[in-house]
């Protein structure tokens, strides 16, 4: 059985500064590099701004793969 994870810890590229995001805001996700290295995240403030929610870009250095293997986390 899997639980969701609800909150992730990732570092922010132009800041080596570490941030908590929360997963429910994570609109979209993509590598920043071919390599697989850096990600792209697209979040939603949750503010409605003229009838839409505006979005925020952040880049972090941590990769696609990693995030991923946060999503899921196993229940003992």
């Amino acid at each position: 059985m899997y639980e969701s994870v609800k909150f992730i810890k990732l570092t922010l590229s132009y800041k080596k500064t570490p941030i908590i995001f929360n997963l429910h805001q994570i609109v979209s996700m993509k590598p920043r590099y071919a390599t697989g290295n850096g990600t792209i995240l697209i979040l939603t403030s949750g503010e409605s701004i003229g009838g839409g929610f505006r979005n925020e870009r952040y880049e972090v250095i941590e990769s696609m793969d990693e995030i991923m293997q946060y999503l899921s986390v196993k229940n003992k």
